[in-house]
């Protein structure tokens, strides 16, 4: 671009014809508006996926070392860091289980319904993350299973539904470690704080070693995700609170702050803390739209996780529509309705899974 713009300056002026001038320029104006706006939407140029403006998935250079975007979550750290397998624990989100221990450090969090009209969620953790407790820990169901798989990770979980189990026994060692607080005792402890089946933890710490005992300490991910830097203020949008209507106690609202570029996550019509009052944000949340079949009398679900569907991300106080992407074991991939890449913040990455389109049209 700064090419053309030297190339018209050096055009010889013609006096008797200012109407040519002004036409070339107002075609040029013309073309920055349109490239701009497509960079705000989708953050990168249409040129071979190159990013915009430098500040996408471009490694950063200090005076020691070469930091390069983490394939969880975009933040910059060290090359030998950027794409070790996450954690990802099965984590219970009843009631009674409240607050949750560790929700407000994971990296990514999916959540989905299961039976009984209830969410379960999957925190995925970075394995460099520190943190002392997570929990309560719960079952596995398929489709945790398969977005588990995808991100390679060490699944931690306390048994799980028939299908589920029957997965994982495929799975495991392939796809992903199968770390069964049944099999894998030492990986977890009960809390005698807390009633069953709400009083399974673990941490950090148990759950290196168990990497260690199943040998996947050094499985490395796909790059699924790019990142951008956060839009400055005057690009950010006014936000407003977006409702996830699950019903009940575990309807979710995220309320948008522009300030500091954030969405806050409020559950029960409260701000949702952690056990250690911290703030459960995200800054970048996608509501994604699939089916669900009911397979039991005990009303357990099977839901797709495989080919394409709708999806509405939000980001720096904007609403875009766009399409979720996802091929066996390969992890959740988000494109534009035209299939341009879609960047999200570096940072916290909530993912809403919905198979209601009533949730979904309210958006």
């Amino acid at each position: 671009m700064m090419g053309e713009l030297h190339g018209i300056a050096n055009l010889p002026i013609k006096p008797r014809r200012p109407w040519a001038l002004i036409a070339t320029a107002a075609v040029l104006l013309l073309a920055i508006s349109g490239g701009l706006m497509y960079l705000i939407i989708t953050g990168r140029t249409r040129t071979q996926g190159a990013i915009a403006n430098g500040t996408g998935d471009t490694a950063a250079t200090s005076s020691t070392t070469t930091l390069v975007p983490r394939r969880l979550d975009g933040v910059l750290v060290s090359h030998e860091e950027d794409a070790y397998a996450p954690r990802a624990v099965m984590v219970d989100n009843q009631v009674d289980a409240r607050p949750i221990a560790g929700i407000a450090k994971a990296n990514v969090v999916i959540e989905a319904p299961v039976e009984g009209g209830i969410t379960r969620l999957m925190l995925l953790f970075d394995a460099t993350t520190t943190i002392e407790e997570v929990g309560a820990v719960r079952s596995a169901r398929p489709y945790f299973v398969d977005w588990a798989a995808g991100w390679k990770s060490a699944y931690f979980h306390c048994g799980g539904s028939p299908d589920a189990l029957a997965k994982l026994q495929v799975l495991d060692g392939v796809s992903l470690a199968n770390v069964d607080e049944m099999a894998h005792g030492d990986a977890f402890w009960r809390s005698g704080a807390r009633s069953a089946p709400h009083n399974i933890y673990t941490k950090k710490e148990f759950m290196d070693q168990a990497v260690l005992n199943v040998d996947w300490s050094t499985t490395t991910i796909p790059v699924a995700w790019h990142f951008k830097e956060s839009a400055s203020s005057t690009d950010r949008g006014e936000g407003g609170t977006i409702k996830v209507g699950y019903g009940g106690s575990y309807t979710v609202n995220w309320q948008y702050e522009k300030d500091g570029n954030i969405y806050v996550r409020q559950q029960g019509k409260k701000t949702q803390l952690d056990k250690n009052d911290l703030r459960v944000e995200a800054s970048n949340v996608v509501v994604i739209k699939t089916e669900e079949k009911v397979l039991d009398a005990i009303g357990r679900l099977q839901i797709r996780t495989t080919g394409s569907g709708e999806a509405t991300l939000y980001r720096d106080g904007n609403k875009y529509s766009i399409r979720w992407q996802r091929a066996q074991n390969e992890p959740i991939h988000f494109a534009g309705q035209d299939g341009s890449e879609i960047l999200l913040n570096r940072g916290k990455t909530w993912i809403e899974v919905t198979t209601d389109d009533r949730i979904f049209a309210g958006l």
